[in-house]
This record gives structure tokens, C-alpha cells and sequence, in this order.
């Protein structure tokens, strides 16, 4: 009974509703046929005129619908209603900055209309506080960089324990998006507040039509989508991570298979000298839906350039290449939501593109005075990561990473070596938008003298999603 009430009384505020709107059409119709007879000779008129039929025909499209809805066989429950809002709040919590070439506004769900044109503007992101407490000496107060982790005996100064509390990982973005007749526009802005004394950092600003991306995202070299859930900021120390500028095109060739292929800003990162950026980065990848899953195979060729410290006008180059392999596989040992992610890199002069190398800096190249090259670092990373949802609102990820540098003769002793990192989390999200989550994490760092250290640290968060 209480269910057939709660329908009459929907029904009814609908029914409502289109007599308003009917109304207002009425009213707007008789200033039309108003304003065109005492306007038809001008310019201005007919602008007016135009606009006024515009706007009648947006009222009637919304009268249409309301009238759709209010049918016996699509009238709305509770449960509907919920599953709805469900469904748009999941939507939402997905990556927004990940380029996409849909044109249906199904797929575009919490914007709202630009007045004056079809384009629709979404506004979103999340608040973040983070609590982070280091048990050990470590160079980052509120992440965990495995490469900023001192040998033991070694104390530098700004890395003891401690604990942070903060909220500049807040973040916010701007979503634009125009269908047109056979493509799509679409513009996207994102930015946090982790730049120096907690000022405005972009992470993303670019525009796409269609199947063409010009601007700063993720490189192609990326895989988003076997991205493990974590609380830290850092992420984890094996995983390609770069954001940067591109001129990218990824067309579609097929219905399980993407491909994607970019000129990328270089940006040499090397030891001894500032890098040149000439001649853009080449990367490609290839992406294949596996079931629910999928995987990746990417390369990336370069060419690094730069002046020597010891000779800044001189400019020394050399190539370099790299490789990922990369995946998501859901299992279903005790839930079907539960996966394995996983990621192996691997090549010669690609230190900047490995998370852990690009902090530590220097990593794709070292300038030997000697002999004038440029002799490039071979490296490898990777991890392995798997997912476990205890119910609809309770989660926790197991991830364990690690990073290896070919370590030259040339460099010194203290160079970065080897690093691993092991992390555990829980998470639990009482509503959609609201996420409470505790990480342990613990790492190693060794130098190439076999020097090392060790460090752990506990991150607690509250994410507030908009």
C-alpha cells in the first residue's frame, strides 16, 4: 500500500509538472508570435525570434520525456531509484582524466548543459586528508619514496621519523565535453594542491576530437587501468607513472584491441648534466581486452640529449628504448570482484619513466667526463598486486615492487641500486563518495656499494568525493 502511495504521489507531481511547463509554453508562444509580428523587419528580431524557438522546443522535448516516464510500465520504485543513483555515483568515481571517444550523454553522467549549444560541462574531485607517520628515518614526510630512504648509519638532515597531516592532495577538474555529427570534442583540465607551500600542481590539461589528444596526461607508455588501489601518494616504486606533454592517436581496430601511438615530451633526466629536450619521445602501445580483464604491451624509443656540466655548450646523445608488459585479471577465488594487477618493465636509458627512478632523479643517463658520452642506465621495475573485497564496502590490496639499476663503473658508490617495497591496505567506503582507508607500508633501499636501509610507515585517509 505504502508503495502504490508513493507511486499516485509521484505520478501526480509529475503530472504537475508537465501542466506547468505547458503553461509556460503557452505564455512563451503568445510573446512569439508577438514579438515576430512587430520584429520581422530587423535583425534583432529574428535573432529573438530564433532563440524563442529554440527554447519552446527544448520545453516540448522536456514535456515528451516527463511523459515517457509517467507511463504505467516505466513508473519508478524505490529500488529503481536507488539503483539509479547507484549507478551514476560509480560512474563518477571512475578515472575522469582517461581520454574517451564516447558521444552519448548516458556515458557523461553529473554535468549539466552549457546554456546556448549541446556542449555540457562537468565539475568534480575529491578531498583528501591524509595522516602519515614515519617509524623510521625516510627523506618524504607524507609519502613513501622508496629512493629517498637513507643507509643505515646515515641520518640526512629532514628525513627522521615524524608524522604529517595534510590535505593538499586535494584535487578538482574541469570536464568539457561537445558531440558533434560523427565525433566528439572534449576538453580536461586537473590539477591539486601538492606544488610547493601547498600551492596549485596541473596534472592534466588537454583537448581531443575524436581520436586525436594534444596536451598533458598520462604517457602512452602508461597502463591506467592496472593501476592498484592505494592510499599513498607516491604510488608504487616499480610502475611507469609519467605525466607530461603529447600529441597522441589512438584509433580503434577492433572491438577487444586499442591502439595508441604518441610523440612525447623527452625531458632527459641524467647525472653529470642538465638534459635537452630535441627530439620527442616515440611510444606505442597495444591493448587487449582479456573477459573482464586485459593487457598491454607498450615500447618506447628515445633519444637523450644534454649539455655536460663540465662543458655546457657541448651536446652529448645517445638512444634509448624500453618495454611494458603490463595487465588486470579478475579471479574469482573468494569474490568476483577480487583481481590481479601486474607490470613488468625493462630497457636502457628509461630511468625518468620508472616511479621510483624519476624521484630519485638522474637515472636515464650519466655524463662520462673521460671519454665525452653519454652513457645511458640500463634499469628494470615492476610489481605484482592483488585485490580482495570483503563486502560491497570493505576492501584491501597486497602489493610488493621493485627496482633494479645496472650500475656503471663510472658512478659512485652511493649510487641507487636496488629498491623494493611491500604494502598492505584496507579500505572501507560507508557511501559511494566517502572512503576510509588504513596502509602499512615497508621498504628496502641498497646502493651500489651494498650499503641499505630500511624504513615503514602508516597512512590513514578520508576521501570525500565530489
Amino acid at each position: 500500500m505504502k508503495s502504490e502511495t508513493s507511486t499516485g504521489v509521484l505520478v501526480l507531481r509529475r503530472v504537475g509538472l508537465v501542466f506547468c511547463l505547458s503553461v509556460v509554453i503557452a505564455v512563451w508562444s503568445a510573446s512569439f508570435v508577438v514579438a515576430s509580428a512587430q520584429s520581422d523587419s530587423t535583425d534583432v528580431g529574428r535573432q529573438e525570434t530564433e532563440e524563442l524557438k529554440k527554447r519552446i522546443q527544448e520545453l516540448q522535448d522536456q514535456i515528451d520525456q516527463l511523459s515517457v516516464s509517467n507511463a504505467p510500465d516505466s513508473t519508478l520504485n524505490d529500488d529503481d531509484l536507488k539503483e539509479r543513483i547507484k549507478k551514476l555515483e560509480a560512474a563518477q568515481n571512475t578515472d575522469p582524466e582517461t581520454p574517451t571517444t564516447s558521444k552519448t550523454e548516458d556515458s557523461f553522467p553529473g554535468s549539466f548543459r552549457i546554456p546556448g549549444g549541446n556542449a555540457r560541462l562537468r565539475i568534480g574531485g575529491f578531498v583528501k586528508f591524509s595522516l602519515v607517520h614515519n617509524f623510521d628515518p625516510i627523506g618524504s614526510s607524507d609519502r613513501f619514496v622508496t629512493a629517498f630512504i637513507p643507509p643505515e648509519g646515515e641520518n640526512p638532515t629532514g628525513s627522521g621519523g615524524g608524522m604529517s597531516l595534510t590535505a593538499n592532495q586535494t584535487r578538482v577538474y574541469l570536464d568539457f565535453r561537445e558531440p558533434l555529427k560523427t565525433s566528439q570534442l572534449r576538453a580536461y583540465v586537473e590539477a591539486d594542491f601538492a606544488g610547493n607551500d601547498n600551492t596549485l600542481r596541473l596534472r592534466h590539461a588537454y583537448g581531443q576530437y575524436n581520436v586525436i589528444l594534444a596536451g598533458q596526461t598520462w604517457s602512452v607508455f602508461v597502463d591506467v587501468r592496472a593501476r592498484p588501489e592505494e592510499i599513498d601518494f607516491e604510488g608504487l616504486s616499480g610502475r611507469v607513472r609519467v605525466r607530461q606533454a603529447q600529441l597522441r592517436y589512438f584509433p580503434h581496430i577492433g572491438e577487444t584491441f586499442n591502439l595508441a601511438v604518441s610523440l612525447e615530451d623527452p625531458a632527459p633526466d641524467v647525472t653529470g648534466g642538465s638534459g635537452v629536450s630535441e627530439v620527442p619521445d616515440a611510444v606505442a602501445r597495444i591493448h587487449r581486452s582479456v573477459g573482464f580483464g586485459h593487457v598491454q604491451f607498450s615500447l618506447l624509443l628515445r633519444q637523450i640529449r644534454a649539455h655536460p656540466d663540465y662543458d655546457p655548450p657541448t651536446t652529448l646523445n645517445s638512444s634509448g628504448w624500453g618495454l611494458s608488459f603490463s595487465g588486470q585479471i579478475p579471479v574469482g577465488w573468494w569474490g568476483d570482484q577480487d583481481n590481479f594487477q601486474f607490470q613488468l618493465n625493462g630497457g636502457d636509458g628509461i630511468g625518468r619513466y620508472i616511479n621510483d627512478l624519476g624521484s630519485a632523479g638522474g637515472q636515464d643517463a650519466v655524463v662520462d667526463s673521460t671519454t665525452d658520452e653519454l652513457v645511458t642506465l640500463k634499469a628494470a621495475g615492476g610489481y605484482v598486486s592483488f585485490q580482495h573485497c570483503w563486502t560491497e564496502k570493505a576492501r584491501s590490496t597486497l602489493d610488493y615492487s621493485v627496482v633494479y639499476v645496472d650500475n656503471l663503473d663510472i658512478q659512485t658508490e652511493k649510487s641507487y641500486q636496488f629498491t623494493q617495497r611491500a604494502m598492505g591496505n584496507f579500505l572501507f567506503s560507508p557511501t559511494p563518495r566517502i572512503d576510509l582507508g588504513i596502509e602499512l607500508l615497508w621498504g628496502e633501499r641498497r646502493n651500489k656499494d651494498h650499503s641499505k636501509g630500511y624504513a615503514t610507515q602508516f597512512q590513514f585517509v578520508v576521501i570525500y568525493r565530489f
